[in-house]
């Protein structure tokens, strides 16, 4: 009964989130939330005491732009939210140290970037696999698949590029029936029979018999 319960749970659980994902895919797939979530960051940072940091809450922005939207936005995020905030800790927190500021603003790109890095290398994994577990659109009569771009390709062309799997091409016994079987029955038909003992053809039993030996003149 609990367990019943828990798995009842779960699954109102999954269908609410599929609901709140189908209904904020559109707004994450737009360049100016990110935009617009980077800006309200920078805003708080600059609207807060300078003992509040808020540098952690470019992961987000940096994040959900990789996964969602574009790649090429993460890494401009990236690099200008930590430039806004060096700018807001020297010009408006004044901070005595400009040099440490620089190093941590320094030290954020780099982070940021390398985790922009990770996570479009995840997310493009992700979605070639997401691909293959999907229904492929195939050719009944020749097996090619269409692509993403309409274009159709070999089957293994297809699986190669979207997997590590490759391909070695062979021919399986039925195969080879059905398609070589004449040429596999003539060449062996033409293949002389060896004969026994080694090779060696005996002569007939009955070869010398009754024969008269010659006559000598």
């Amino acid at each position: 009964m609990q367990s019943k319960l828990t798995n009842n749970s779960a699954t109102a659980f999954g269908g609410r989130l599929r609901v709140l994902t189908r209904c904020l895919t559109p707004l994450l797939t737009r360049h100016a939330t990110y935009i617009v979530m980077g800006m309200g960051i920078l805003l708080l940072d600059l609207w807060t005491p300078p003992l509040l940091v808020f540098t952690i809450l470019f992961v987000l922005p940096v994040v959900l732009s990789v996964w969602f939207c574009s790649t090429r936005l993460a890494y401009v995020l990236a690099a200008l939210l930590p430039f806004g905030r060096f700018l807001i800790a020297v010009f408006v927190d004044a901070a005595a140290n400009i040099a440490a500021e620089s190093f941590n603003a320094l030290v954020q790109l780099a982070v940021l970037g390398l985790l922009a890095f990770l996570v479009a290398h995840t997310a493009r994994q992700s979605r070639e696999l997401k691909v293959l577990r999907g229904r492929l659109p195939i050719c009944m009569w020749c097996k090619r698949i269409r692509d993403e771009g309409g274009s159709w390709q070999k089957l293994e062309t297809y699986i190669a590029e979207h997997s590590e799997a490759d391909f070695s091409h062979g021919l399986c016994p039925e195969c080879t029936q059905e398609h070589y079987g004449d040429l596999f029955a003539k060449t062996r038909n033409a293949q002389p029979s060896a004969p026994p003992n080694g090779g060696l053809a005996l002569p007939p039993a009955n070869s010398g018999a009754g024969e008269r030996p010659p006559s000598v003149s």
